[in-house]
């Protein structure tokens, strides 16, 4: 049995999906007889895979190569496309989402194009293979559009957030939904809620759509709380509009103002893919920030360093504040190093925060609410204990890795077998 493994960059680094690809390779090695990663671009860093793992560039070689007029050729030549148009009218007064229709249908028939052609050159058979896409995208329905010429292949896909919900978008509208579901054996989302709003939205497909948590693996320790008077909070994401992480200092200016007699710590770990974003904010941190307050805005440069900080440095709160979610792996990360988590009530979150763990936001909150669930836990140190221990407890029930993903791959595994 082979597993095709296709991700946006991985295994070069430009997309950061070394953090949950990388815990997946032993899984994927111990029931497949051979993987092979297919990376769609090829930017970054080139990482280091295990040796007996293939890496496939031929299909980023080809997308880098065609002719944008004949892509459109295909586009215009597709029966996919006019279905959406014909199910969706409101495209043709839309220009965005015509691009995104133009765009995505592209995608999907180049992929199609380049399967055909795998397959052409390939020792595999089509009852072979399990094609495994990280995202829910174009590449997914491409690779289900080309069952059209080899109808025994099968294609799964996860499911995260900005390929689940159309909501996030301006135009409410994702491209060929229906027709990508019809031709996949299974998309998992990486929250219940996910799952959820897609059975809700295509419920003709409610069978092939279901979650599956991912996780993180144990980091092997447990964060201390503080103990020297200081009230220290890490926060973790990319510096996005969407993650508010200015709503968020705005909070910690406010708590730090109204309580000028306590000191407050504040990390956040991430990068931004618009230069000057992470050194303006910390130029802002610096300005509006009273002297009992201190921001430390260090990047992100992978996993390793971020446990590292949560093992040598006490930490008392790990926050989120984003206007939307899937199930972020920095709240999981947090979790299983036993740190209470404070969050907005969006997507996965409010799976993995509760009254025990932590707090749960309102899905828009003030600075000033902010600021308040901060002195809920300053001023009830008694509670805060007890919510250490539950939050790796959710995080040992639910984001588990090793738990989770061996119930992924033995589920892949059975696809394959039932032929």
């Amino acid at each position: 049995m082979i597993l095709l493994v296709f991700a946006s960059s991985y295994p070069y680094d430009a997309q950061r999906e070394e953090t949950f690809l990388d815990p997946e390779m032993p899984h994927m090695l111990s029931r497949f007889e051979k993987v092979i990663l297919v990376p769609q671009v090829r930017k970054g860093k080139r990482l280091a895979v295990p040796p007996e793992v293939e890496v496939d560039e031929s299909y980023a070689g080809f997308l880098e190569t065609v002719n944008k007029f004949s892509t459109l050729l295909k586009v215009l030549f597709s029966p996919c496309f006019y279905r959406d148009l014909f199910e969706n009218p409101f495209i043709w007064t839309r220009p965005s989402a015509l691009i995104r229709l133009v765009t995505y249908v592209g995608g999907a028939r180049l992929t199609q194009e380049w399967v055909e052609k795998w397959f052409a050159r390939s020792a595999y058979s089509e009852s072979e293979c399990v094609f495994y896409t990280f995202w829910f995208d174009a590449a997914a329905f491409g690779i289900g559009l080309a069952k059209q010429r080899y109808p025994g292949l099968k294609i799964v896909s996860r499911a995260h957030g900005y390929d689940v919900y159309e909501d996030r978008y301006p135009v409410h509208y994702l491209p060929c939904r229906p027709q990508a579901f019809a031709c996949s054996d299974g998309v998992f989302t990486d929250s219940a809620a996910g799952a959820q709003y897609l059975q809700a939205r295509f419920p003709a497909y409610r069978s092939k759509i279901e979650p599956a948590l991912m996780g993180v693996p144990d980091p092997g320790f447990l964060t201390k709380a503080s103990e020297d008077g200081v009230f220290r909070l890490v926060s973790c994401s990319i510096l996005r509009p969407v993650k508010r992480v200015d709503l968020l200092l705005e909070g910690i200016a406010e708590a730090s103002r109204r309580r000028p007699d306590l000191r407050f710590e504040w990390h956040h770990f991430g990068n931004s893919e618009v230069e000057g974003v992470r050194e303006a904010l910390q130029a802002r941190a610096e300005k509006i920030l009273p002297p009992n307050a201190r921001a430390y805005l260090p990047g992100y440069s992978g996993q390793q360093e971020l446990f590292r900080h949560y093992c040598e440095n006490p930490v008392d709160v790990f926050v989120n504040v984003s206007v939307s979610e899937g199930t972020p792996v920095s709240s999981m990360e947090a979790a299983s190093c036993g740190i209470p988590i404070i969050a907005t009530a969006v997507g996965g979150n409010k799976e993995m925060v509760n009254t025990k763990n932590g707090f749960l936001l309102d899905a828009n909150p003030t600075a000033q609410e902010i600021a308040e669930t901060f002195f809920l836990m300053i001023d009830h140190p008694e509670k805060v204990a007890d919510m250490r221990t539950a939050s790796r407890a959710v995080w040992q029930e639910k984001y588990n890795s090793e738990k989770n993903l061996e119930k992924f791959f033995n589920g892949l595994k059975t696809l394959r077998e039932s032929k």
